[in-house]
């Protein structure tokens, strides 16, 4: 049952995505106004379904920061490592982990298989949504006037000189999804036991 504290985090998180918005519009920008549209929905989504989908307080926020992470993105962090680490590393793998946490609250109790079954295909449901998450970022760095696609083309430069820094940006994004869909699923697994 939804409590006032979810209430309270949900409030939180739309004032963000709606913070962003309005910044975005102050400077004239276009950058992170779709994405924090779309990122609003999501969690209203979410916070509509609380029950229905079987979250617990810890996952709410886990999905809440998951899909936060990104939209700090307006406020220069993708230029930002922390630990050595490029932002862009945390931004997939802490949003792919929420996806993996809401789908194994969601499938287990709608199809009948063993949990290793369902954990493969939480697994490949989770690469596979991150994957047109990366199709939409290369669409829209075509067709977009200024290359920086609907999601961003966040990745300043590969460690390999014979790597493109487009193939690194899309396959450290999708090896750091695979990453965070494993967490998800290993961090679900081990608090349903």
């Amino acid at each position: 049952m939804r409590s006032k504290i979810i209430t309270f985090i949900y409030t939180v998180f739309i004032l963000f995505f709606v913070s962003v918005v309005i910044y975005s519009l102050s400077l004239h920008q276009r950058h992170y106004i779709f994405d924090s549209i779309i990122s609003a929905f999501f969690m209203t989504i979410f916070y509509r379904y609380y029950d229905d989908l079987k979250f617990d307080a810890a996952s709410f926020i886990f999905i809440g920061i998951g899909i936060s992470l990104h939209e700090l993105g307006r406020f220069g962090f993708y230029g930002m490592q922390f630990f050595g680490i490029n932002w862009d590393i945390y931004t997939h793998t802490a949003s792919s982990f929420a996806m993996a946490v809401i789908l194994y609250n969601i499938l287990p109790g709608r199809i009948s298989l063993g949990r290793k079954w369902v954990c493969l295909i939480i697994f490949l449901l989770t690469i596979g949504i991150a994957l047109v998450g990366e199709f939409i970022e290369f669409s829209g760095t075509i067709f977009l006037k200024d290359g920086q696609g609907l999601l961003g083309l966040e990745s300043e430069a590969g460690p390999f000189s014979n790597v493109s820094i487009d193939y690194w940006d899309t396959m450290s994004d999708l090896a750091m999804n695979a990453a965070g869909g494993i967490l998800g699923i290993l961090y679900s697994v081990l608090l349903k036991r």
